[in-house]
């Protein structure tokens, strides 16, 4: 029998719980208070493997539960996989992962501490953890793990995940790879003995590896752990959610624009306008409600977006991005600073760059043959004419607009500048 105001219970109302393990047992240790019989805070963790330069809006899902974790009081815990990430979680892949250098890993889990830090609040008795994987499972001999840990795990349970089992069947799955779930499952074990971590957070792909470090847990020291898992983020058209053009929604400002981030959002299809609110925002049902109950969607949508960015970056960008947008799409005068933006050179101009070139580099298309697409198929306009001749060389006088550059349209909404250095 569940509280009825109990975080868990709250995580079922927004969405956020696909599967759980041992629930009524978690919640009578809730029902207890924030804190065991020694007074040690309850801490709960979500890992990230450094496989790309940034976080990527998949991410955020997972950074938001640790922050609904900490305002009910938990202790959140970031663990960045320095370790694991040199082998590559086989969820969800039909290859081996390309393996990075050590060097490579440790710039990106750098990048990765910068970004995290806007989603907790550090003013609280329970600020956020950060933790590498890399400090104890580097530390380990393969001897020592696999006497300590791997005795633990039989092959037939490891070959029993779907992930696993598929790959094996294939004739794919590395020795290294079947590994990777004893890596994540000691994680587990080692943040609940260090920082008494009874619950991990993950997506539902996640589940048998979550799964394997609570039962680690009872096998090694006879300690009570518990999975949670959220829903896979796929929007109303059954595509994978956080993907736009072939590319992940970066975290990072540098890989993906404050502004870009805000169009992002301000652009889903209307269906996923709820969901997004419950999953990405701190506002409370109630709220979400509130808003929800204006009929202009278009409104509704600004607010959802204006709000999702102010976590990712910050109030003053996302305001930049709601000027930027109001300036592009309402003709409204106003700050072009902040909308994205492609210098060129005069020495390009004189070298006679192309359209189709300018479209690649602003990143309206992959390649020239998708680029010649768009403007024959009437989906490109410059300075807000319909462009043609995809053969066009840019001219000076194209950049003597309002805005001192030229504007780019691709069809409705995806905005780009072109200046002049």
């Amino acid at each position: 029998m569940t509280t009825k105001n109990s975080f868990i219970t709250n995580l079922r109302k927004r969405g956020l719980i696909a599967q759980i393990s041992h629930e009524e047992e978690l919640e009578q240790i809730f029902e207890k208070g924030n804190q065991n019989e020694k007074g040690v805070r309850y801490s709960v963790y979500c890992g990230f493997d450094p496989t790309a330069a940034s976080l990527h809006v998949g991410n955020l899902a997972a950074l938001m539960m640790l922050r609904r974790a900490q305002d009910a009081g938990l202790q959140p815990i970031v663990l960045f996989g320095g370790a694991t990430g040199l082998i590559g979680d086989p969820t969800g892949r039909t290859e081996m992962r390309p393996m990075n250098t050590k060097d490579q890993i440790a710039t990106y889990i750098e990048n990765f501490k910068i970004l995290v830090n806007r989603y907790f609040r550090f003013d609280v008795p329970n600020p956020p953890i950060f933790v590498n994987n890399i400090d104890w499972i580097g530390q380990m001999s393969w001897i020592d793990f696999s006497r300590d840990i791997g005795r633990h795990f039989t092959v037939a349970r490891l070959l029993s995940a779907e992930v696993n089992r598929s790959r094996f069947e294939d004739g794919g799955l590395t020795f290294m790879e079947l590994g990777y779930q004893i890596l994540q499952s000691f994680d587990f074990l080692h943040l609940y003995k260090n920082f008494n971590c009874i619950m991990q957070f993950g997506g539902d792909d996640q589940w048998s590896n979550i799964l394997g470090g609570a039962d680690l847990i009872r096998r090694v020291v006879s300690g009570k752990a518990f999975a949670v898992t959220t829903p896979l983020l796929v929007a109303s058209d059954g595509k994978k959610f956080g993907k736009t053009a072939g590319n992940a929604v970066w975290l990072d400002p540098n890989l993906f624009s404050p502004y870009e981030f805000y169009q992002f959002f301000r652009n889903v299809h209307d269906a996923d306008i709820h969901k997004m609110f419950k999953v990405f925002t701190l506002k409370t049902l109630e709220e979400i409600q509130e808003i929800l109950t204006n009929e202009n969607i278009n409104q509704v949508k600004e607010v959802m977006a204006f709000e999702i960015t102010k976590i990712v970056h910050g109030e003053e960008e996302a305001l930049k991005a709601v000027e930027a947008s109001k300036v592009l799409f309402a003709g409204k005068v106003g700050d072009l600073s902040n909308a994205p933006s492609l210098s060129i050179s005069k020495q390009d101009i004189d070298a006679g760059i192309d359209i189709l070139t300018v479209l690649i580099k602003c990143g309206f298309s992959s390649s020239r043959g998708e680029a010649r697409k768009l403007v024959q198929g009437n989906g490109l306009t410059f300075n807000g004419n319909k462009m043609t001749d995809y053969n066009y060389k840019l001219q000076e006088n194209d950049f003597a607009t309002e805005q001192n550059a030229i504007i780019l349209r691709k069809g409705k909404k995806d905005y780009h500048l072109v200046k002049l250095e």
